[in-house]
């Protein structure tokens, strides 16, 4: 019987989220893969979901440490502005908009974990912008202000553009195509990039908006700048990303 999933057990009655479990024979069934969502919504679930997969909201639960114990993956998932501070910047303060300083610093931990225990890991928007900064990478305040207009990255919400490859890597992008349309919805992206982070694409701005972590750091640490949980189900990319994710997570296990 898997550690991980007999301290899951024991945490039942103390951590905050709603936990379905199969039952036979009075015994419970462990063969459930357990996903760690930096902050949770149905949007991530549904584009995730798998019948034998458990998602964990670590923003709305206790004792983070001891859930980090039983993550098989990790999601860094969109949200609010980092805080410039956490990459050493204090001119962009007045460029952000609402700042979460917990979840900065709970995110933080987040990743370090993963990162140190090899955990098959997704940064999604935010979540690549503090995989970055995390590593001494830093960001764009905000990109209009910065680096212009060329390319609009949101308007009121959400909005598509194209990116093209710098690089290659199936664990995000389909082979043999080259140029993708996504959607967008941020005003800060990376700027200078961290060791060990190899940018995959771009926008026409030249904005990164595809990382992935050196290998010989980390076997699966992928990250995009725009929102596959949006896409949708049939999106190629989404697909890819879920596949691979997925995948990463059965080869750490075994």
């Amino acid at each position: 019987m898997n550690l991980r999933k007999i301290i899951f057990l024991l945490l039942i009655s103390v951590i905050s989220c709603k936990i379905q479990s199969s039952h036979k024979n009075d015994n419970i069934e462990f063969d459930k893969t357990i996903i760690l969502l930096s902050k949770s919504s149905e949007n991530y679930t549904k584009w995730l979901y798998d019948e034998n997969t458990i998602f964990i909201d670590a923003y709305n639960s206790e004792n983070i440490d001891s859930i980090l114990l039983i993550a098989d993956g990790i999601v860094l998932t969109g949200g609010e502005d980092i805080n410039p501070k956490e990459y050493n910047d204090t001119l962009n303060i007045p460029l952000c908009g609402t700042i979460n300083y917990r979840r900065d610093t709970l995110e933080r931990t987040i990743f370090n974990y993963a990162l140190k225990s090899k955990i098959p890991f997704v940064g999604i928007c935010r979540g690549m912008q503090m995989m970055n900064v995390a590593c001494g990478g830093t960001l764009y305040g905000d990109i209009p202000t910065q680096i212009g207009n060329k390319v609009t990255h949101r308007n009121k919400g959400e909005v598509m553009h194209d990116i093209y490859l710098v690089d290659t890597s199936s664990l995000i992008f389909p082979i043999k195509t080259n140029t993708f349309n996504v959607n967008s919805w941020h005003h800060q992206g990376l700027n200078l990039i961290a060791d060990n982070i190899r940018v995959l694409a771009r926008s026409y701005d030249g904005l990164p908006e595809a990382v992935i972590m050196k290998k010989k750091i980390h076997p699966y640490m992928i990250a995009v700048q725009f929102h596959p949980e949006r896409l949708g189900n049939q999106n190629i990319i989404s697909k890819t990303i879920k596949k691979s994710f997925y995948r990463a997570i059965k080869q750490h296990n075994d």
